[in-house]
């Protein structure tokens, strides 16, 4: 692919060609929220993010590694990697992006990691094997946000998966529902992995009066769904509720709930989880957990900067709570 000019990634980003200049060459007479704007449409073009940086304060660099497609994810990553540059360079800290493309992990994506230079790590969600083995080789601080699967060698910032789920199966109870069903892929993520043990864990605390159904799906496909499976479900078990993985997934089954002429949530109520915009803009408003996403990154960088300040390399697990905000999917039934 040709590498796009200064010209097209401002045309695209309706900015003036200075402005794109800037903001790759981390200047700080760019707004952040300008800055990440540019960088993800220069990386959907095609240009060589591995060396942009954020603010030039000091010679104290932070590497964010994350995958092409979630630096696209405005609605869900976005603002975390946001808080996370802001807040480091309030601490007096570069952050410097290395993306990657999950299909093609060629030599020279190795290289470019091997020869970085920096004081500490921070991974978006999912970093393939050949890339934290070299992170891991530096001997570094290094902090995986919303971890795909468990690193020991890592400090870990999770959501509170297994908590929530199981909240939102006590309160599809305590609205009378005894046929509650999880939707979900345990192969896509440990968080997925952990809203299922909370459902089932929940389901188990309450065995003698809730009837729980697994709906587990392959996702590599990316479609969040496997329709198919959840109307065979739905279709030969008296289901009124169903806990999904995260929104997308809540999304997809409340049109799974209509092809039946089933309406949500007057015959099965849906719970999701993340807030993405798009749940609280259909109809019904979707009923979730939120992830405070600015305050995420926040702890991150802070963690990162007292890692880096101290010179040591502590390993922990943070979870961080994300609170219920019920909206109209889900509703009071009969007992």
């Amino acid at each position: 692919m040709k590498k796009p000019t200064l010209e097209q990634i401002a045309k695209e980003c309706n900015v003036t060609k200075g402005l794109v200049s800037r903001a790759l060459a981390g200047k700080n007479n760019v707004s952040d929220a300008t800055r990440e704007r540019i960088i993800r449409k220069a990386t959907e073009l095609g240009y060589d993010t591995s060396k942009l940086k954020a603010h030039k304060v000091t010679s104290n660099r932070v590497l964010l590694i994350s995958s092409s497609r979630i630096l696209f994810k405005e609605d869900f990553w976005q603002p975390i990697i946001t808080s996370i540059s802001s807040t480091l360079s309030r601490n007096n800290l570069i952050m410097e992006y290395f993306a990657f493309d999950e299909d093609n992990i060629d030599d020279e994506t190795i290289k470019k990691l091997k020869e970085s230079s920096c004081s500490a790590f921070v991974i978006m969600h999912i970093a393939p094997k050949k890339i934290m083995d070299v992170v891991l080789n530096k001997k570094k601080p290094v902090v995986i946000v919303d971890p795909k699967t468990f690193y020991s060698d890592a400090t870990q910032f999770k959501f509170s998966n297994y908590d929530s789920t199981y909240l939102a199966v006590q309160r599809l109870i305590e609205q009378g529902h005894r046929h509650i069903a999880f939707y979900g892929s345990d192969s896509h993520s440990l968080s997925f992995r952990e809203r299922h043990e909370g459902f089932m864990a929940c389901a188990e605390a309450h065995k003698d009066i809730v009837k729980p159904y697994s709906v587990i799906f392959n996702n590599d496909n990316k479609y969040y769904s496997n329709e198919e499976m959840l109307l065979e479900v739905l279709k030969n078990n008296p289901i009124t509720a169903i806990v999904c993985a995260n929104d997308i997934i809540a999304i997809n089954a409340i049109k799974t709930v209509f092809k039946l002429n089933k309406k949500v949530p007057d015959d099965v109520s849906v719970i999701g989880f993340d807030n993405i915009k798009t749940g609280d803009f259909m109809s019904p408003r979707l009923s979730t957990f939120n992830i405070p996403r600015q305050e995420i990154g926040e702890e991150v960088a802070k963690y990162v900067a007292n890692s880096i300040k101290s010179h040591q390399i502590a390993l922990s697990q943070i979870v961080v709570r994300c609170d219920y905000i019920e909206r109209e999917s889900n509703i009071q039934i009969s007992k």
